[in-house]
């Protein structure tokens, strides 16, 4: 499991986990956020599985925003001695900065929910 999302945060093929899911690595250049090459360069799988099939991702998205709100507010109000007001902004700032990464991610769990690892499976080139 563990190795599994090594390979969920490194945003690479889940079938063969070496080819890249996403065309540009850096989510941070937001005109090419979430774009995806169509199939794997190294085993050939389609990523998109039917028209929509990305919708879900959103749901992905929202859990990962609300964990990292809560484990930021909480992280915040343990370790420092900042007023509620500043902890609320600052946890706003982390997920306002943190949302493109976040945004690819959970495309990428998505897709590993879907598609077992295989390590035979390789394009002959």
């Amino acid at each position: 499991m563990i190795k599994k999302l090594k390979y969920v945060f490194a945003l690479k093929c889940p079938k063969c986990r070496e080819g890249e899911l996403f065309v540009i690595r850096n989510p941070y250049l937001l005109k090419k956020l979430n774009v995806m090459h169509k199939n794997c360069n190294v085993c050939g799988l389609k990523y998109s599985r039917e028209p929509g099939f990305f919708f879900g991702a959103a749901y992905v998205s929202y859990a990962l925003q609300v964990l990292l709100a809560i484990a930021t507010y909480f992280s915040l109000s343990l370790l420092s001695k900042l007023s509620v007001n500043w902890i609320f902004v600052l946890t706003a700032l982390v997920m306002i900065l943190a949302t493109p990464y976040i945004t690819v991610l959970s495309r990428s769990f998505w897709i590993f929910f879907f598609v077992s690892y295989d390590p035979n499976n390789r394009r002959v080139k």
